[in-house]
């Protein structure tokens, strides 16, 4: 099999079948079991009442485990009351602060990760969302002229 590049952190690698995306080191793994949870959670009902049991056992034998982390995470509790406020804002359909015409939006800032490397060289353009086979491309940069 020919090398592809692992759906989480883009290294090449060669896959043991044709549905290995992750490759073996320990935070893809990670990423991989936190996607199939996000997916399991999304379609399985018994899986989903499952985990909420399984986190009120949790919260009941850890009794106050919250208030002491607010307590020792102020900033953190800070930051969370304000991105609640905009999600509160986008929940009640963008409803106007005080009279403001601006509409508040949540950016992802680890949407995009940085590359040491230059763009030129082959790639594999995996698709995410539809079934289909992934594609082997051939990049390479064009120098802009300067005027």
């Amino acid at each position: 099999m020919d090398p592809i590049p692992c759906t989480c952190c883009c290294t090449f690698f060669i896959p043991r079948n044709k549905t290995q995306f992750f490759c073996s080191s320990r935070i893809c793994q990670r990423a991989r079991k936190a996607l199939w949870q996000k997916q399991k959670l999304a379609t399985d009902p018994d899986y989903q009442q499952q985990q909420y049991i399984s986190q009120q056992k949790w919260l009941s034998k850890k009794n106050g485990y919250w208030k002491e982390y607010r307590s020792k995470n102020p900033e953190k509790v800070a930051k969370n009351r304000s991105l609640q406020r905009i999600r509160n804002l986008k929940n009640r359909g963008g409803a106007q602060d005080s009279g403001s015409s601006k509409s508040v939006l949540i950016a992802k800032m680890d949407a995009r990760k940085g590359f040491s490397h230059k763009l030129s060289g082959q790639y594999w353009l995996v698709p995410m969302v539809a079934k289909m086979d992934a594609v082997k491309i051939f990049i390479a940069t064009v120098p802009v002229n300067s005027p």
